[in-house]
């Protein structure tokens, strides 16, 4: 694991393929966070959800909420996101943080939205907490991304192996573990190496999609 890390710092910079910031369109002021908050909203609707931007979550602003049309009884049926429209400076671990504190609280799914690229630390934690961590050029793909069993797909990590997602997390600290007799996948009911459960209420906790059958082409 410690080889695996040392590789992620030394290689990792800016998620998605970009060496530098990317430049901006006439319409887009990147002192103004609203452009990639109504982006981020149209792509969600694209998707088939219904969506209102900067809403109060229990007293926390939140960038994009989204609710599906038609409910699936999915764990993506309800998405909290995240924009940072940052171009000279990579998302911190902090952002996603926020994001998945406000997921919890809302029973949704985290999405953290970036204009540029996020710090190692806050990719490590992103796939700890199950954070989908989305580009602006995934905002005009045909679908949501899913989260997939080896993180992350090719172009987000430049190293020779995707890690399973279960050998980036750690085990519950001994006095908080316990059992439940409610059928969800999470650290918190069960032991290490389980994703979070955001949403208790629905099926498919913690269920990830074998890369080779996504989109993704993984290396």
């Amino acid at each position: 694991m410690s080889d695996f890390f040392d590789d992620l710092n030394e290689k990792i910079g800016a998620l998605g393929d970009r060496e530098e910031p990317m430049g901006d369109d006439l319409e887009h002021d990147p002192t103004n966070g609203r452009w990639l908050e109504r982006e981020t909203a149209e792509a969600f609707e694209r998707w088939g959800y219904q969506t209102t931007r900067n809403e109060y979550l229990f007293g926390l602003e939140t960038d994009v909420v989204a609710r599906r049309a038609d409910l699936q009884n999915d764990p993506v049926d309800y998405l909290v996101a995240e924009c940072k429209d940052w171009h000279t400076t990579l998302v911190n671990r902090d952002a996603v943080a926020d994001i998945s504190h406000r997921a919890l609280l809302a029973r949704a799914m985290p999405v953290l939205v970036v204009a540029w690229g996020v710090t190692t630390q806050a990719w490590w934690l992103a796939q700890v907490l199950d954070v989908r961590i989305l580009t602006i050029d995934d905002l005009y793909a045909d679908s949501l991304p899913p989260l997939t069993e080896r993180r992350p797909p090719q172009g987000t990590l430049r190293t020779r192996r995707e890690p399973h997602v279960s050998e980036l997390r750690s085990n519950m600290p001994h006095l908080l573990k316990r059992q439940s007799k409610l059928d969800i996948e999470t650290p918190v009911f069960f032991d290490g190496g389980c994703g979070p459960c955001y949403v208790p209420d629905r099926r498919g906790n913690g269920k990830y999609v074998n890369a080779s059958d996504t989109d993704y082409n993984i290396r």
